[in-house]
């Protein structure tokens, strides 16, 4: 199962709400992440921030390169997209693919929805032509098939409450753009690719939010 939505929006917290109940239920529970910019391409983006832009707490090294070099992140992209998709590749194997062999219900934020968009999202911003049916995007596409039919609970707030959620937890504004194409392209690939449809969760308290992801998957995880 996965959990995809706007940052901030409360998807580690639905998760963690989850899992702990089904661990109280004797059902096996891994809990995992998988995003863009992780180990291998993580490195490469921290590595460049610090050699080509100036020093910026409030932003990731990804965003600083985007705003401050997007001529250097183009040349380079198809490094980084590599290093990345081997990341989620090895990410992908060993904390979804093989927990959920062994029998563990696996609730995973963000996941290849989120990756695609992403993707597609920083190669727009870059001018770096990406096709959707690249190497790359099916290659992930693929993964999703291999661990199988997935549900998808995508959560949203309007934007003043994600603005305080992010204050709260002292994380750095996001862009607006950024916020549409979630709330857009992310929202429909993640309906294409998502055989048991999607649960569209927005502007709802905590305790709502999880009674209305209870309801919805109780007769598909159990």
């Amino acid at each position: 199962m996965a959990f995809i939505g706007t940052v901030g929006s409360g998807k580690s917290t639905q998760i963690r709400l989850l899992a702990r109940e089904l661990k109280h239920d004797g059902i096996k529970v891994k809990v995992s992440f998988l995003k863009t910019g992780h180990l291998f391409a993580y490195l490469l983006e921290v590595i460049l921030a610090k050699i080509l832009v100036s020093w910026r707490k409030d932003v990731s090294p990804i965003r600083a390169l985007i705003e401050e070099k997007p001529h250097i992140l183009r040349k380079i992209f198809r490094l980084w997209l590599g290093l990345d998709i081997i990341s989620i590749v090895m990410k992908f194997l060993f904390s979804i693919y093989f927990p959920l062999k062994l029998g563990y219900v696996v609730l995973v934020e963000e996941y290849i929805p989120a990756a695609i968009s992403d993707y597609l999202w920083l190669s727009r911003m870059i001018n770096f032509k990406l096709k959707p049916k690249s190497f790359a995007i099916a290659l992930l596409i693929r993964l999703m098939a291999l661990g199988g039919p997935t549900h998808i609970v995508f959560l949203d707030a309007n934007d003043d409450e994600l603005r305080r959620r992010w204050k709260h937890r002292g994380s750095p504004d996001e862009r607006g753009d950024y916020l549409n194409m979630q709330r857009t392209i992310l929202l429909r690939i993640s309906r294409a690719l998502s055989c048991n449809g999607v649960l569209y969760v927005r502007d709802q308290t905590t305790e709502t939010a999880h009674r209305l992801i209870k309801k919805y998957l109780s007769d598909r995880i159990v």
